[in-house]
Formats: C-alpha cells, sequence, structure tokens
C-alpha cells in the first residue's frame, strides 16, 4: 500500500477534471493508488471539484469494487459465478483463506499481502473455477493448487517484450519464420504466457530466423496453450497443450540455429543435449495437431470468421498489421463514398441484428439516432458482460480492437456522433489495456480523433471501466454509471436514442454488433445475409463452457443447429 500523499489527489484532479460526473474515475484513480477510498483523499476530493460528500458516499457504496478500508499489496478476486461455483469456486476461496490464515471476519491476512475477495464473474467460464491475483488469471484451480498459484505469482511477474526482425539481426530480403501464440487472458491464465517466454528465450539464444508473437485467440480453448509455428515458405505446424519445455524443442524442430559465436554455440550444444538425453521428455511431435484431425476438423471447419476473422493470426494491438489486412477500408469507404443513409440501407438489408441478446434490428437503432435533429450525440459501446458461462465480448475486446473501434466510427458517422464510450468491466483488465492501447494509436494516426481521414468527422472516444455492478449491463444503468451515478436503471420510454447520456441522443449497440459491421460494409450486405435464418441473419459468437470435452469460442451460422455438434 502506498503512503497518504495529498498531491496525488491534485495530480489526478487536474488530469480527470472537477466536474461531478468524473465522481467514478476520480474514485477508480484513488482506490488503484492506495487500494483503498482513504478519508483524508476523500475530503480534498470535495474541496477540490463540484463532487459532494454524498455522491462520494452514494457511488462508493453501490459498486463492489470500492473499499472504505485498507488492503493488502495484492488482491485476490474468486469468481464464483455459474460455472465457478457449480466446479467448486466457494471450495477454493476457502482454501485461500485457510491457506493465508485469514479470519472468517477479515478478508486480508496478518501481512497484509493479500486480500481476498469474491467476484461475480471474471469472463473464463472454460476455465473454472477461475481466479485472479491483481491482472493475472489462473484457471482450473482446486485447493490443493493454492500453494503453488501463490508461489507462481509471487515469481513470475515480468512483461512480455514484443520482439522485432531488427533485434533478431535477421537480414533484409531474409525469410521470417513467426511462432504465433494467443495471449488473452484465458490462454495467459492456461500457461500460454510461460510457453511465450520460453519460445522468446529459444530464438535469442539459437538466432532462429523467427519471430515469436502474440495473436489473437484462436478459439481452441481445450488445446492452450497452443502454438503455430509459420515458416517463410508459408508452411505451418500447430502444436496444442505445450508445456514451457517444449518451447525449445518446438524451436529446434523448424529453425537453424544460426552462426553464432563459440560460447552461444555452446550453450545451444547444451541445449541439445539436455533435450537428446532427458529421459522423462516427451517429443515434441507428440504434441503437433493435425488440423484435419477429426475433433480438430468439427471444431473449426464449420465456422465462418467474420467477428472473428483472422483469428489466430493478428496481433490484436498492431496497427500497421491491422491495416495490411483491409483495417480501416470500411470506415474510409463510409467517410469518403457512402453518405449515413446508405450505410443504413445496407446494414437494414444484411438483417444485423443487435449480438447483446434483445435481437433488436440495429438499422432501427441507427436511424432513430441518425433522424434525431439534436446538436450533441453520443455513442457508446456496452462491454459490460456478464451473463453466466459468457466470455464473447471478453475475447473480442482482447482479440479486436481495432475492429471494434472501426464499428463504432462507421456507426458514429452514420448517426452523427462525435463522442463515444467503451464501457467495459473492471474484471476485464487486458481488455481495458488493449482498447486504450488501439485508441491512443488510432489518435496518432489520424484514425480517431479531428478530422478523421483528412475529413470534417471528428469522434473522441475513451474507456469507462465498471465497478463491480452487475446491472451496469443493462443499457440504461450503464449510462447512469458512464455519468458517475448509481447504476441503477430507469423505465423506458424515453429510450437511449430520443434521451440518453445527458439527456441527449444515444446509441448503444454490443462489442460483437460493432466488430462485425467493418466485414459487411466491406465485403456487402448480401454475402452477410446468405448465411442464418429467416429473421436472424449472419453468424453469431458463442462461448462454450461447462461440462464439455472441448470448451472455447466459436463462431458459427445462426441456423438452429443443435449445440451438440459443436461439443
Amino acid at each position: 500500500m502506498n503512503e497518504l500523499d495529498l498531491t496525488f489527489v491534485d495530480e489526478i484532479i487536474s488530469e480527470i477534471g472537477t466536474s461531478a460526473e468524473k465522481v467514478l474515475q476520480i474514485l477508480q484513480a484513488l482506490q488503484r493508488h492506495y487500494g483503498y477510498l482513504p478519508k483524508e483523499e476523500l475530503q480534498r476530493v470535495c474541496e477540490l471539484t463540484d463532487i459532494t460528500p454524498a455522491s462520494i458516499v452514494g457511488v462508493s457504496s453501490f459498486y463492489d469494487q470500492f473499499r472504505h478500508r485498507p488492503s493488502g499489496r495484492h488482491m485476490i478476486r474468486v469468481c464464483i459465478g455459474t460455472a465457478c461455483h457449480v466446479k467448486g469456486g466457494q471450495r477454493v476461496y476457502d482454501a485461500f483463506k485457510r491457506y493465508l490464515n485469514i479470519p472468517d471476519t477479515e478478508d486480508t491476512d496478518a501481512d497484509r499481502l493479500f486480500t481476498i475477495e469474491k467476484v461475480a464473474c471474471l469472463g473464463c467460464c472454460m476455465l473454472a473455477p477461475a481466479i485472479q491475483i491483481d491482472d493475472v488469471v489462473y484457471g482450473h484451480l482446486s485447493g490443493e493448487k493454492v500453494p503453488t498459484v501463490l508461489g507462481d505469482f509471487l515469481e513470475q511477474q515480468g512483461s512480455i517484450v514484443k520482439q522485432s526482425a531488427q533485434q533478431l539481426g535477421v537480414k533484409p530480403g531474409e525469410e521470417l519464420g513467426e511462432i504465433l501464440i494467443c495471449l488473452d487472458s484465458s490462454c495467459i491464465a492456461g500457461g500460454s504466457a510461460k510457453v511465450y517466454e520460453v519460445l522468446k528465450q529459444a530464438v535469442q539464444q539459437t538466432h532462429a530466423a523467427a519471430v515469436v508473437k502474440s495473436v489473437s485467440c484462436l478459439g481452441m480453448s481445450y488445446l492452450v496453450p497452443f502454438v503455430e509455428v509459420v515458416l517463410g515458405d508459408g508452411r505451418s505446424f500447430r502444436y496444442g497443450m505445450v508445456e514451457p519445455r517444449d518451447g525449445r524443442a518446438i524451436v529446434l524442430r523448424h529453425f537453424k540455429p544460426r552462426p553464432v559465436s563459440r560460447k552461444v554455440g555452446v550453450l545451444i550444444s547444451s541445449l541439445l543435449d539436455r533435450i537428446l538425453t532427458d529421459e522423462s521428455w516427451k517429443p515434441v511431435t507428440r504434441y503437433s495437431v493435425d488440423v484435419r484431425d477429426g475433433h480438430v476438423a468439427e471444431y473449426m471447419d464449420r465456422q465462418v470468421h467474420v467477428a472473428t476473422e483472422h483469428c489466430g493470426h493478428i496481433d490484436p494491438v498492431d496497427l500497421d498489421e491491422y491495416l495490411a489486412n483491409d483495417g480501416f477500408m470500411a470506415l474510409e469507404k463510409c467517410v469518403k463514398e457512402l453518405n449515413p443513409q446508405e450505410v443504413i440501407d445496407q446494414i437494414k438489408r444484411n438483417g444485423l441484428r443487435g449480438r447483446g441478446g434483445a435481437g433488436f434490428p440495429t438499422h432501427l437503432k441507427w436511424s432513430a439516432v441518425r433522424s434525431n435533429t439534436a446538436e450533441k450525440k453520443y455513442i457508446v459501446c456496452n462491454g459490460d458482460e456478464g451473463d453466466p458461462g459468457a466470455f464473447m465480448d471478453r475475447m473480442l475486446m482482447e482479440s479486436y480492437p481495432y475492429r471494434i473501434l472501426e464499428g463504432m466510427a462507421i456507426a458514429a458517422h452514420t448517426v452523427g456522433a462525435d463522442e463515444g464510450f467503451l464501457y467495459i468491466r473492471a474484471e476485464y483488465p487486458l481488455a481495458v489495456r488493449r482498447i486504450n492501447e488501439a485508441i491512443d494509436k488510432c489518435r496518432q494516426r489520424g484514425l480517431l480523433g479531428n478530422n478523421i481521414l483528412k475529413s470534417n468527422f471528428s469522434l473522441n472516444l475513451s474507456v469507462v471501466a465498471g465497478a463491480g455492478a452487475f446491472v451496469c449491463g443493462e443499457e440504461t444503468a450503464l449510462m447512469a454509471s458512464i455519468e458517475g451515478r448509481r447504476g441503477m436503471p430507469r423505465l423506458r420510454p424515453p429510450y437511449p436514442a430520443e434521451r440518453g447520456l445527458w439527456d441527449k441522443p444515444t446509441l448503444i449497440n454490443n462489442v460483437e454488433t460493432y466488430t462485425v459491421v467493418p466485414w459487411i460494409i466491406r465485403n456487402g450486405a448480401e454475402k452477410f445475409s446468405s448465411v442464418g435464418t429467416v429473421n436472424s441473419k449472419g453468424t453469431k459468437v458463442f462461448a462454450l463452457a461447462g461440462k464439455i470435452a472441448r470448451g472455447g469460442l466459436i463462431e458459427v451460422p445462426i441456423i438452429g443447429r443443435s449445440s451438440r455438434e459443436t461439443h
């Protein structure tokens, strides 16, 4: 815990602002810094801003994230959502408390190293029961694994660094291979981060002509850690359930060590000796995955990738790579070629319905906001996913942040909005980081902010992290939270399209809805509507979790197929 320092409050207020609606953001900043909400700091907030003590009490007592007493240095969040509950989440919670000797009436150990709390959902249902320590997720837990998990967390807190061809010393024109591995929350919880580090180290030690690359999720969570090796000639090899000890062997199987100094050569020779003489080591070929294997083919071949286009191949936060794969082409078409009504007509023809659950026709919502004559309009992305067993939005935000932003920009241009928010659950820290990083990079390249693509269209987007209230997934409660109030739903009408954020017309769509929009604009309404049912066109992303053989994430046409076929 940090020492109390009132100058931090001054700095935060200077950065965030003094208006009353900034209360949630200011409280979250204080909570992150101190681990709780100190009384002296809250008094200072009231002195410097338009925020009242009543507002602070009302907001901080409504959201589960906030604490009014000191916490430990690290926060352990144990998921007790439906999937984790039935898999023993409560037993895992009890095991942590026993191991840390935390009394029933307390939530923090005597050394004030760990504080433990229950959360509604972590969005890692396929890994149930799951926990999160600070921003690190662990899955498939049991009481017996508690000491191992705590030891691993304290030991493994390194950062993941991206490599480049220049760092590897690759010569111009030389064919560079790629070693691809997903590093979203669920894959990291399954051990992918450790495999990533071993692969990176092996490439550096052998000077192999390859780069280890973080990519969007392939969806086959039951095979994580999942590694794909793509050679310079285009051939690819896949490995499932890879262990850290397999990483070096995978590199050496596909890439020859390049000429190096004698010292490094001795290291490589020693490495090969260990692999060849380790009797307990299983050959890496036993982990290889043939894409024509029955279960892999069944899992992948029936999918149609629209929202998950380029899954398993592009770096989630590499803007240049997104642009090289038709990124922001749809936005440019909407800004420079199509008028707003033509975009709405195309959305109408393709039959897109909201992917958040209600299935309301998207074009009707867009038309309602577009037809409103108010000068100020807002756009909102609802990323407060909390339904039992659901983790589709988390994966999309972690794997395809630019596609979501492009979809929002298209929608904003169409309805006439110039400011927007992405409301994301605080339990999704990686999604929050990647969306924020993507927003910053887009601003730097003229894809967000003022005069986008050198046009008269401007759009400023920002992230609002939720504070632990399940009800904020409901759109009127979500808007109340963005405005800095308790997330209480209100009666409708009026609907957000008429009176939304700060009583202005507001377009609210789900993460997946925005994600598919760029694909539709690029490929045409007819192609999207060529799959699906009469009343529900296109594809849908589904989360597979629970007592099934192959958990993960799939995207399939909406054709009423029995879910048994995907198991």
